[in-house]
C-alpha cells in the first residue's frame, strides 16, 4: 500500500504543478508582460498595436492598485496614440495617466502625462494647452525632473510672446539643454521665433541643429518639421539648390515612415524639382 500512496502523492504533485503552470497569470504580472509587448510593437513601428497594448497594461494595472504601474503604461498608450495620429484618443490616455500617478504619489511621472496631454492637444487643436504646462512645470519641480521643467518651459515659450518666449527658451536651456529630448524641440522653437522675426539665415541654421537631437530623441514629427523648414528655407537660396534636394529627400523618408504619404509624395516632387536646379 506504500509504494500506491507514494504514486499518488506523486501524481497529485505533478497535477497541482501542471495546473499552476496552466493558471493565467495575475493581473500585475499581466500588466508587465502587456507592456512589454507594447514596447516591442512601438520598436516595430507598429503604434496602434503598442497603444492597444499599452491601454491593457494601464487597466490591469488599475485593477490591482498599482497606480504607478498604471500611469506609466497610460503615458505610454498615449504617445503610441500621438504616434498614430490619434491625438484625440491620447488626450484621454494621458488625462488618466496623470490622475493615476497623482494618486501613486509620483509627481515627475505626473508632470510628464501633464506634457502629453498638452501636447495632444496642441497637436488635435482644441482645449487648455497653458493649464498642463504650467501644472507640468510645478510637478517636475517638485519631482526633481529637469527635464520635464525644460519642456515645460518650451512648450510654454511656443506660447508666448517673442520676448517672454526667449527668455523660457534660455531657462529650459539652463536646466537640460544638452539632453536630444530637450535640445530638439527647443531648437526647432527657436528656429520657428528667429523665422517669424525675419532672421532667416539664423532662422535655417536653428532648423538644421535641431535634426540631429530630433532624430536621438526619436521625435518623429518634430523632425519631420525641422527638415521641412530647413528645405523650405534652403530651396529660397539659390545657391543652395544641392541642399535643399537632401532636405526634401530626407524629410521624404521622414513622412513615409510616419505612414504620411501625401507629404512623403510632395517632398520627393520638391527634391526632383532642387534638384533639377541643381544640374
Amino acid at each position: 500500500m506504500i509504494p500506491i500512496r507514494a504514486a499518488l502523492l506523486a501524481l497529485a504533485l505533478a497535477l497541482a504543478a501542471a495546473c499552476a503552470r496552466a493558471q493565467r497569470p495575475g493581473a500585475e504580472e499581466l500588466a508587465i508582460r502587456q507592456r512589454m509587448a507594447g514596447e516591442t510593437a512601438r520598436r516595430y513601428d507598429d503604434p496602434r498595436t503598442a497603444a492597444s497594448l499599452y491601454g491593457r497594461a494601464s487597466r490591469n494595472a488599475a485593477a490591482v492598485d498599482r497606480p504607478k504601474l498604471a500611469a506609466d503604461a497610460g503615458c505610454r498608450e498615449g504617445l503610441a496614440l500621438l504616434a498614430a495620429g490619434d491625438p484625440r484618443r491620447a488626450e484621454g490616455a494621458f488625462a488618466n495617466a496623470a490622475a493615476l500617478a497623482r494618486d501613486a504619489e509620483e509627481p515627475a511621472l505626473a508632470a510628464r502625462a501633464l506634457l502629453g496631454l498638452a501636447r495632444a492637444r496642441r497637436v488635435g487643436g482644441g482645449g487648455d494647452v497653458d493649464g498642463p504646462l504650467r501644472a507640468a512645470r510645478t510637478l517636475a519641480r517638485e519631482g526633481k525632473d529637469r527635464t520635464a521643467e525644460a519642456l515645460a518651459e518650451v512648450g510654454l515659450g511656443a506660447l508666448a510672446p517673442p520676448a517672454d518666449a526667449r527668455e523660457r527658451y534660455a531657462a529650459a536651456e539652463r536646466l537640460a539643454g544638452e539632453t536630444p529630448e530637450v535640445a530638439g524641440p527647443l531648437r526647432l522653437n527657436r528656429a520657428r521665433l528667429d523665422e517669424k522675426e525675419g532672421h532667416a539665415a539664423i532662422a535655417r541654421e536653428g532648423y538644421r541643429a535641431a535634426i540631429s537631437p530630433l532624430a536621438a530623441a526619436d521625435e518623429r514629427v518634430g523632425l519631420l518639421a525641422a527638415l521641412q523648414a530647413a528645405a523650405r528655407l534652403a530651396s529660397a537660396d539659390p545657391a543652395a539648390p544641392g541642399e535643399a534636394a537632401e532636405l526634401h529627400r530626407r524629410a521624404a523618408a521622414v513622412a513615409d515612415g510616419l505612414g504620411r504619404e501625401e507629404i512623403a509624395r510632395a517632398e520627393r516632387r520638391l527634391a526632383e524639382d532642387a534638384g533639377a536646379r541643381k544640374e
